[in-house]
């Protein structure tokens, strides 16, 4: 009996001293499953820590660069409109000074008609200024009076067309004003101004830009009257082209269009020359 009660405990022992070492293998396997997940969870962290950083400062960055993307173009604007406000005084001397040749040389009823059209033709330009686009309709008709007043101060001396190609509407296509007047003032003053035709086509050059073709023609050599003439005072005509190509460049910039223009020789054997106006548009 007592041998049996000592193998009994002794093979209790056993077992319970079995379970305890198990036990303490089951904790130690635990702790470095746990350890090697931990260490393992670290790079993946790491990872994700720096892809969220990268994220964060490419959010912070972007937002930086839309900020002076918006400041630069609000600084483009205030000086495209510096530029407009250079160029409609400009074009508002030019006209006052063919007002003040025309009224020494016609009688005084006919220089009322010509006020009467130049009172027109400053209601649009003060007008426009404040906007960024007008109706193509708006900015024709608007030349057709420019060039009405141009026949009168040179006894239509000069004749003109403005054609619009079929399939345009110009009450629904919108441009920046003031583009073409100056071109046209041009053609009149280095083109046409001793007699000749100007012939001015509207087209689409492609779905951001209409293509404004001038041509002038010269059918006399008699250059313009100097009597009374207070142009000699200004480069006019220099200084509204240097505004325009400021102008073009200031548009393209806002836009990211590739507006602009390109004055050649005609090459049809006709005196004169072809001026192409690549002008950015809107429906």
């Amino acid at each position: 009996m007592i041998k049996m009660v000592f193998f009994g405990d002794f093979w209790n022992n056993q077992y319970y001293s079995t379970v305890f070492s198990l036990k303490i293998l089951q904790i130690q396997i635990d702790t470095e499953i746990k350890t090697l997940i931990l260490f393992a969870l670290i790079p993946v962290m790491v990872a994700f820590s720096f892809v969220i950083f990268v994220f964060y400062r490419s959010k912070r960055e972007a937002k930086i660069k839309e900020k002076e993307t918006e400041l630069q173009l609000q600084k483009t604007e205030v000086t495209l409109k510096a530029l407009k406000a250079q160029i409609n005084p400009h074009f508002i001397f030019n006209c006052l000074n063919s007002i003040h040749h025309y009224m020494y040389s016609h009688p005084v009823n006919e220089a009322g008609q010509y006020l009467l059209k130049f009172s027109q033709q400053i209601r649009y330009v003060l007008e426009s200024s404040e906007r960024k686009t007008v109706p193509l309709s708006e900015e024709l008709d608007a030349n057709r009076v420019y060039l009405e007043l141009e026949q009168l101060r040179l006894n239509h001396t000069f004749d003109f067309s403005i054609t619009v190609e079929n399939g345009l509407d110009p009450d629904t296509i919108y441009i920046p004003p003031m583009l073409i007047q100056p071109f046209l003032e041009n053609a009149v003053w280095h083109g046409v101004s001793g007699g000749g035709k100007i012939d001015m086509v509207i087209s689409q050059a492609d779905d951001n830009h209409l293509l404004c073709e001038i041509k002038d023609e010269k059918t006399n050599s008699k250059p313009l009257e100097k009597e009374i003439n207070l142009s000699q005072q200004v480069k006019k005509t220099s200084l509204g082209m240097q505004l325009m190509q400021e102008r073009f460049d200031l548009l393209n910039q806002i836009n990211n269009n590739k507006s602009g223009y390109r004055l050649e020789e005609r090459k049809d054997g006709i005196p004169g020359k072809v001026l192409q106006i690549r002008i950015p548009f809107e429906d």
